[in-house]
């Protein structure tokens, strides 16, 4: 690892023209991270002088900041109808979701200064590259003690200026970040999303691992293209080109008995990778290894993230035709498939990491107050080198099911869920005049709350069934129809027992208890078996 991060450095130091901007961990010798107003200015100054460079505002964050957008293209593209005019397809990276998580930000901006320059102007031949450097802008310059990795001496924080996580945010929308990275989504429309972060899990010696979206409701093409094509070819070209190893992310199952197994267990829609992936389109979660120094942390994604932009812009006809077909096929079928609300882990194939031997060693006081779940003893890699090969328990198997509608019916006095699902966007349309249809309600049995907060919400959890019913639909119910390519995200959000609906967030909370009363109320989402059968209006955002 070291000879090769050494002739990294070397060449991309030797690439630099004496003229061109400096990022802040080239000149600190990778001795600290750069601040808000750093990457601004750096994104900046590129632009002035580059053809390929555009810089762009994607959000005002909590704090006033604002989130810059940078578009990479041969045509100055500018715009979505720019875009649209080029006939190529976009590709987003994001970095600094989680603002201590720095390593991806230093290297999209050393990314963005390689294609300005022209050196990689090859990566946008095929397709317009869509980066935000410094997504977290709040998060980014709480500068502190708030990491333990090898480097920087100090980083940012994980949460956003009103102490959320944004890689919990994107079913809720409550950021405007997240909300903004949506409207882009909606607007731009990627055909693939790269977002990097940095993982402190299991002991293992890859500095960067990688996986895609894992809801088990995701198109099951998009996960397969990845794991067949994609992340062999990216992974080849990291080792063969940049001499980095990688490997599938996870943990250890059991890090006492590594051969248990290696998981990833975070497939719920409220994280960016797998909402992504419930969008139809394709996506890369990049966690880059924590235990590695900085300087390797960053060059490694460097290289992973200039390989995925090889792979995208050498398969960009064939990437944007795969996720169109995802597109027609959701809106074609996904209504006749069972949704899964509840699943469990699975072997999805088998993964050798490398890694090391252990040795067991006690947990001290001061670890189990910053990690309650910890629990005796902790395992402690040595200096021998041993590799596992295991099961990769990252499939999600369904063990709860429902069958879906033609369509949900959201009833009036819900503005605030209509205006999400407005957000993410789905096709929305609004009764014109009351009717009776027949279809389904949920009869709330229980409603149950969590006992602690997180991310500033008490979550809730409905147990009822459904009822065949002819329902009464007054003016002004809002129809959210099945037949469309968003689809997947309709259950995702509506159905009551689905882990990241509006009700588990507590948009419908008014109504899900009687008032003074501790019996449940209503359930105020319909579903229907056809579409109402009145002149309906398409809904749009205030």
């Amino acid at each position: 690892m070291r000879a090769t991060l050494g002739g990294l450095a070397l060449m991309v130091a030797a690439a630099v023209r004496a003229a061109d901007p400096v990022t802040v961990v080239e000149a600190t010798s990778y001795g600290r991270t750069s601040l808000h107003a750093e990457v601004v200015d750096f994104v900046r100054a590129v632009a002035a002088t580059s053809s390929h460079v555009t810089l762009a505002t994607l959000a005002r964050s909590a704090e006033g900041r604002d989130v810059p957008l940078v578009i990479l293209s041969k045509e100055r593209v500018r715009t979505p109808a720019e875009l649209r005019a080029t006939g190529k397809p976009a590709v987003l990276v994001m970095a600094n979701i989680h603002a201590g998580e720095v390593e991806g930000k230093e290297a999209c901006q050393m990314l963005i200064r390689e294609v300005g320059s022209g050196r990689l102007a090859a990566l946008v031949e095929h397709q317009v590259v869509l980066v935000v450097p410094i997504f977290n802008a709040d998060g980014n310059d709480k500068l502190g003690d708030n990491r333990h990795d090898e480097g920087p001496e100090v980083a940012g924080v994980r949460f956003n200026g009103q102490y959320l996580d944004l890689n919990r945010d994107y079913t809720k929308l409550e950021s405007p970040e997240v909300r903004a990275l949506v409207g882009l989504l909606n607007a731009w429309d990627p055909v693939l999303v790269l977002d990097m972060h940095t993982t402190n899990g299991s002991y293992h010696r890859e500095p960067v691992t990688y996986t895609t979206g894992g809801h088990p409701n995701g198109p099951r093409a998009l996960a397969d293209h990845m794991w067949g094509s994609l992340f062999p070819a990216v992974a080849a070209t990291l080792k063969e080109r940049f001499g980095w190893d990688s490997v599938p992310y996870g943990s250890f199952v059991d890090a006492e008995h590594p051969e248990k197994g290696w998981e990833n267990d975070s497939l719920e829609a409220r994280y960016g990778t797998n909402y992504v992936a419930l969008r139809n389109r394709l996506a890369i979660l990049d966690e880059n290894y924590s235990y590695a120094d900085f300087r390797t942390r960053v060059l490694s994604s460097y290289g992973f993230v200039q390989a995925v932009l090889e792979y995208t812009d050498a398969h960009a006809a064939d990437l944007a035709a795969l996720v169109r077909r995802a597109d027609a096929e959701t809106r074609d079928t996904f209504r006749q498939q069972p949704f899964a609300t509840a699943w469990k882990l699975d072997r999805l194939a088998d993964v050798t990491v490398k890694g090391f031997e252990h040795t067991k060693v006690p947990v001290t006081a001061e670890e189990r107050a910053k990690y309650p779940w910890l629990g005796e003893f902790r395992m402690q890699p040595t200096e021998v080198h041993r590799s596992y090969t295991m099961p990769y328990m990252t499939l999600a198997v369904p063990t709860s099911t429902v069958s879906l509608p033609a369509g949900y019916v959201v009833l009036p006095g819900h503005d605030e869920a209509v205006q999400n699902l407005l957000a993410h966007g789905l096709a929305v349309e609004r009764l014109d005049r009351a009717c009776r249809a027949n279809g389904e309600r949920f009869a709330l049995e229980k409603v149950e709350t969590a006992k602690t907060l997180y991310q500033g919400h008490v979550l809730i959890t409905l147990t009822g069934r459904y009822e065949k019913a002819e329902v009464e639909l007054p003016a002004g119910s809002v129809f959210v129809d099945m037949r469309q390519p968003l689809a997947r995200l309709v259950p995702v959000l509506l159905e009551p027992t689905s882990g990241d609906s509006l009700a588990a967030w507590g948009f419908f909370s008014r109504a899900l208890v009687r008032q003074w009363s501790a019996e449940p109320g209503v359930y105020p989402v319909l579903r229907l078996d056809a579409r109402p059968p009145v002149p309906l209006v398409v809904a749009s955002g205030q």
